[in-house]
């Protein structure tokens, strides 16, 4: 069940049920992730060639082997093309920290987001400094 239609469900409900929550837990990374290759039509193994992860750590990081950093996360968002809600999910599921306006890494992360940069075009942006 969708995130949204759970909350939906829950906050409309009269009674709070907590079973509704435990019968539909998160999603895990690697699930996810799946969800977002399949949508837009990339291989895994697309994915890993494309951001340069060593093959045995990609694998294992988008099977759920191995907790990807927030910074692999976020090569990965902006490789898929997802939305900042997208992204904070992924970080979240993954049990790092989300993406905080006030530091200007994150900042500029957000941002490339928000403007539909190219995986390139943010890549660039965000490795920029200004000065």
């Amino acid at each position: 069940m969708k995130t949204s239609d759970l909350e939906k469900m829950l906050l409309n409900a009269d009674k709070f049920d907590e079973k509704i929550l435990r019968d539909n837990p998160e999603p895990k990374f690697s699930e996810y992730i799946d969800n977002l290759l399949k949508e837009r039509g990339i291989k895994r193994s697309e994915l890993i060639v494309r951001l340069n992860l060593d093959r045995v750590y990609g694998h294992q990081m988008l099977s759920g082997m191995r907790t990807p950093t927030k910074h692999n996360i976020i090569l990965i968002g902006l490789f898929l093309g997802v939305t900042l809600d997208q992204m904070q999910t992924m970080l979240r599921i993954c049990g790092r920290e989300s993406l905080y306006i006030r530091n200007i890494e994150d900042a500029k992360v957000m941002y490339a987001l928000e403007h539909n940069y190219s995986y390139e075009k943010a890549i660039e942006f965000i490795n920029s400094s200004e000065e």
